[in-house]
């Protein structure tokens, strides 16, 4: 199978190519299996060699080229899930737009540009630690999409390198709970309320979490998995839980996630247009 093939064979089922090198990588294991006297002889050796570990030992044996081959293994999977991964951004980006061949041309321009080449890096970094078919593939594709679309990457780039960090710090599900910020409940039970501006203080993730979860949009994502989502939009200041009235009804007191401008700009950054 020449190059292309495997990567696109990889594309649609990453899952059989690691499965295969599993089983290649076992049934060696299983080939030369270590005994105990082998563990008594380097045992023996390393006792009579001083400031010789055991570690040593054991990899100058039979062990020696399975640990290097285990080694090389996971740096040729990681190559190839990449190049995958890179494939699968640009497909993506071309599957979301109706004209594929001015989206090309625009990525074109984008990675000959010293700017956007930075930012493309940087995109494909973090789709690096992510699975192949995960939600970053879809929330990234979207980002790039957009930043493709810029017309002039030098002004945008010191804006888009910022969001570029903001997305790196946070979970793909407070990205995705981000993206559905229009979708977010009233927040209930929160009891104690220190308000500073209008902001309310402290941590109150859990009731957040809670009050998310609840609604009929949410109820499929766990409670603690919620609350992890809803301390990296705080913690990166893409959220805050604010107290007040509601525009329709000024009589009434609510406490609200709301969206701060940076993001907004964020959300308006990984959100298709």
């Amino acid at each position: 199978m020449d190059k292309k093939e495997e990567l696109k064979a990889i594309m649609e089922h990453p899952e059989y190519m690691l499965i295969a090198e599993n089983k290649t990588l076992k049934q060696r294991i299983n080939s030369k299996k270590i005994g105990k006297e082998d563990v008594k002889k380097a045992v023996a050796v390393t006792a009579k060699n001083k400031g010789k570990s055991l570690v040593s030992d054991v990899l100058n044996g039979k062990w020696f080229d399975l640990v290097y081959d285990f080694v090389n293994t996971g740096e040729q999977l990681r190559d190839k899930l990449d190049d995958a991964k890179k494939m699968r951004l640009i497909g993506e980006c071309l599957q979301k737009s109706d004209n594929h061949e001015k989206m090309l041309n625009s990525l074109v321009d984008l990675i000959t540009n010293p700017y956007g080449l930075t930012l493309y890096l940087k995109i494909v970094n973090l789709l690096s630690e992510a699975p192949v078919d995960g939600d970053m593939l879809d929330i990234l594709s979207d980002y790039l999409s957009n930043l493709a679309k810029e017309d002039n990457l030098e002004k945008a780039f010191s804006r888009n390198k910022t969001i570029l960090n903001l997305i790196d710090k946070c979970s793909p599900q407070a990205l995705i709970l981000l993206r559905r910020a229009d979708e977010w409940p009233l927040v209930k039970g929160v009891k104690v309320l220190e308000i500073n501006n209008g902001y309310v203080q402290g941590d109150n993730s859990r009731p957040i979490a809670k009050s998310f979860v609840e609604a009929k949009q949410f109820s499929s994502i766990p409670v603690d998995d919620m609350q992890m989502a809803i301390i990296d939009l705080d913690t990166n200041g893409l959220a805050k839980l604010v107290y007040g009235t509601m525009m329709s009804n000024p009589s009434r007191k609510i406490t609200v996630e709301q969206l701060t401008d940076l993001g907004r700009i964020v959300r308006e950054a990984i959100t298709r247009k």
